[in-house]
């Protein structure tokens, strides 16, 4: 991947993360709608996350494949060194704020069977089949439970063989239910979009303008035109398909961003970025899952304890950079921890192993 493509990667990673603060920052609680009118905002910019996966991991796995082991050690150590730590920040952040305001919490927390509901969530089956539950207020959660088991698809494909496949496959499809894998698609088109990008191909000599001709066509799908017309029959977060309600138009969102991004990756460098900007984007791509996981509980407690003005963008503004600021702070003490999950998971893969011969042996 050359170095332009990695920081337009991380640029989009940029724009979803803090786009979905902001979708959050808009609530009525929070903020009055001082941003702008929701057009399913947050369901898009998780559309981006998701092709993002698919293009990185498709990337990780054919540059640098390390084994099947090692591919769930990756994928496990860097999902489990932030979904952890942000389940127990929302424990203690919604546990200080039911403390101190318990009314402000009734419509933004489901009071029954909290413990289940993380479990559920530290498990990943928090959204398979007809289940739809998040830990306390963490609604973003919703996504990684999604994120997980596209990973574990990806690994049955391309490290297991003839019927061991075929099994895993059908394994794992039979857990996860229609929800998750109606999105799944979106997830492929940015695996897809990577592979196809390593192709030559006709589309190299027009990849200005079709960059640019996606690049329009998004911004008008994303801030003009809500999804409504590609779902009339399913309600966008409710009863059956929850937040893969809108999945037609998702396919055609993931699709053009996929697009946007196999374009991307043939143009020529235009413009070199100035090096403080390249480090900026590097830098704010690197706390975005922190961000994207930590910032509800976060929102909440400030909006239940903190006195302010909410139609004020100066105060607003102020509260979110701060925020951010701990969010960063944050991140780089549990990030910094994914070293000793990935440890940890490899001790359990390698007595996994053991228990494997010996039984193995025993027999």
């Amino acid at each position: 991947m050359n170095k332009s493509t990695s920081i337009y990667l991380d640029f989009l990673r940029v724009i979803a993360a803090f786009g979905v603060l902001l979708v959050h920052a808009n609530f009525p609680w929070f903020s009055n709608h001082l941003f702008f009118s929701d057009r399913g905002l947050g369901n898009k910019f998780v559309m981006v996350f998701f092709v993002l996966s698919g293009y990185l991991i498709a990337f990780t796995v054919k540059e640098k494949n390390k084994g099947s082991q090692k591919y769930l050690v990756d994928r496990l150590s860097r999902l489990y060194s932030v979904i952890l730590p942000a389940l127990l920040l929302t424990f203690i952040f919604d546990s200080v704020g039911t403390h101190f305001n318990p009314e402000f919490y009734l419509d933004k927390m489901k009071s029954d069977h909290q413990a289940f509901r993380y479990l559920m969530n530290i498990a990943n089956l928090s959204q398979i089949w007809g289940f739809c539950t998040y830990p306390s207020t963490n609604g973003p959660f919703w996504s990684l439970s999604y994120e997980f088991w596209y990973y574990m698809i990806f690994w049955a494909w391309v490290y297991l063989e003839g019927r061991k496949r075929i099994l895993g496959l059908i394994i794992i499809f039979c857990i996860i239910g229609v929800k998750i894998l109606l999105l799944f698609p979106v997830w492929i088109f940015g695996a897809v979009a990577y592979y196809m990008s390593k192709r030559k191909t006709f589309i190299a000599k027009f990849s200005v303008f079709l960059f640019f001709a996606t690049l329009i066509l998004i911004f008008i799908l994303t801030f003009i035109w809500d999804f409504s017309f590609f779902s009339d029959k399913f309600i966008y977060g409710e009863q059956p398909l929850y937040f893969s309600s809108c999945f037609i138009f998702d396919w055609i969102y993931g699709a053009l961003i996929a697009f946007n991004i196999f374009c991307f990756s043939y143009m020529p460098v235009l413009i070199k970025m100035p090096t403080i900007i390249e480090k900026s984007v590097k830098y704010l791509s690197s706390i975005t899952f922190s961000l994207y996981l930590y910032h509800i509980p976060m929102l909440v407690l400030i909006a239940a304890l903190v006195s302010y003005n909410k139609n004020s963008y100066f105060q607003i503004v102020l509260i979110l950079f701060g925020l951010i600021f701990v969010v960063s702070l944050l991140s780089g003490i549990t990030e910094k921890r994914r070293g000793y999950f990935k440890a940890l998971i490899e001790k359990v893969f390698l007595l996994l192993s053991r228990r494997k011969k010996i039984n193995k042996f025993n027999g």
